[in-house]
């Protein structure tokens, strides 16, 4: 079999086709599930992610993803249940994520477009670029959830309850906590808002990522994706 090497630029060549985002980072347990193929499949690193396709971590599972527009990194973590929204206009994304359950980081770049929307079952959030935390935890046998919250590492968000409407910004250094019983409160950060997040430190992406496909014809590809 021959093999091939491809350089790709992603801000050029991947975000000219119906892709939104790409995966950078896989471990443990971790899959997707395509919204038009209605199939789901196991993650590695190269997977690229189309508008709608669902993110799913095990128990010990985690994954990072970045949109191919601006480089605005999603990082899940173990136990996630996340699905990935992204409307292409030209050469930019409208995105947001609809989280059901479970621990993403965001690092959010300043968006050109509309602010970038997270959905939980209980709030919203909109973010025009910042970096923050948030935690859906799951619902328990009665259909219940403690709420969610949102930690600001930098920037502003406006979290927005769902169930009463009431909005309220949250900034650097502060918790926002949203109930479905239509509580929403603002209060500074603890070390107990970021537990759980330790996989999720902020990091300087690698310059370069290589992996293999195998194309129709049973060639072997080696792609290159080198970020500009």
């Amino acid at each position: 079999m021959k093999k091939l090497a491809i350089i790709l630029i992603i801000l050029s060549s991947l975000s000219a086709s119906t892709k939104v985002a790409i995966v950078m980072k896989v471990k443990g347990e971790a899959s997707v599930f395509y919204n038009e193929l209605n199939t789901k499949k196991a993650l590695k690193p190269g997977t690229p992610l189309n508008n709608k396709d669902k993110v799913q971590t095990g128990k010990n599972g985690f994954v990072a993803i970045m949109y191919l527009d601006d480089k605005t990194v999603i990082k899940i973590l173990n136990g996630s249940d996340m699905i990935v929204l992204g409307d292409r206009i030209n050469n930019q994304i409208n995105k947001s994520l609809d989280i059901k359950y479970g621990k993403i980081a965001a690092s959010v770049s300043p968006q050109k477009g509309e602010e970038f929307r997270i959905s939980t079952p209980t709030s919203v959030a909109s973010v025009k670029g910042t970096k923050l935390a948030i935690s859906v935890p799951q619902m328990n046998q009665s259909g219940l959830s403690t709420g969610d919250s949102f930690t600001l590492i930098e920037g502003l968000i406006e979290v927005t309850n769902n169930i009463t409407g009431e909005s309220i910004e949250v900034a650097e250094g502060e918790t926002a906590t949203s109930t479905p019983e239509g509580s929403l409160e603002v209060n500074q950060t603890t070390t107990d808002d970021l537990q759980g997040f330790e996989e999720a430190e902020i990091e300087i992406l690698t310059q370069e990522l290589r992996f293999e496909i195998e194309d129709q014809d049973g060639d072997i590809k080696e792609i290159i994706i080198k970020f500009q």
